[in-house]
């Protein structure tokens, strides 16, 4: 189904003659086939199936994007299970086959990957960021670094900027003033899409 069927049904050929485009085209084989040689947007029916079009598109687009997300997360909570149920037994059998291996080896490889041991030294970690901060300021100041963060107003900056530009003609540094120009934009009322 190509993007002028949904438009085209019931009857294509009195669509196609409302499109004013002649109506038939010819095929590659020399026959004749019942579609418009260039759609093109001339009246209120043709710029709402346009509209409708995008519409449904945008809201495919989104539903895929909320069928993605529930699938990640049933993945992602498969996975945890599997490894709950399953992973303390993995890990013994790979120990089991590295002890038959007899030899240095701390790796098993296995079709779909490879299972391996490594060593990990002890090592200190922070585990309270605040806990660290309040000890390293007491006793290693200098690894204690305040950052300042600058953040600009700019609704309060601009109706201040605006005032200064309307009363002086002087556009503050920082700021440029735009060309007076025309902007296009498409909203779609919330709800079900139309068929």
């Amino acid at each position: 189904m190509n993007e002028t069927d949904d438009f085209m049904t019931p009857a294509p050929v009195e669509k196609i003659a409302a499109c004013g485009t002649g109506g038939e085209t010819e095929t590659a084989a020399g026959g004749s086939n019942l579609q418009p040689e260039q759609f093109t947007i001339q009246t209120r029916e043709h710029a709402e199936w346009y509209l409708r079009k995008l519409a449904n598109l945008d809201r495919e687009e989104a539903s895929i994007r909320a069928q993605a997300e529930a699938m990640l997360i049933r993945v992602r909570s498969d996975r945890e299970k599997h490894t709950g149920r399953y992973g303390s037994q993995f890990e013994s059998f790979t120990r089991g086959e590295l002890e038959k291996q007899k030899g240095s080896r701390r790796s098993v490889l296995y079709f779909n990957g490879t299972a391996q041991f490594t060593s990990v030294a002890p090592r200190l970690i922070v585990e309270s960021d605040l806990d660290a901060i309040t000890t390293a300021r007491a006793v290693k100041p200098e690894t204690v670094t305040e950052e300042t963060i600058t953040k600009l107003d700019k609704k309060a900056f601009l109706a201040y900027a605006v005032t200064h530009f309307e009363a002086t003609g002087e556009i503050l540094p920082g700021l440029t003033r735009t060309q007076e120009a025309e902007s296009f934009s498409i909203r779609f009322p919330k709800g079900k899409p139309e068929e």
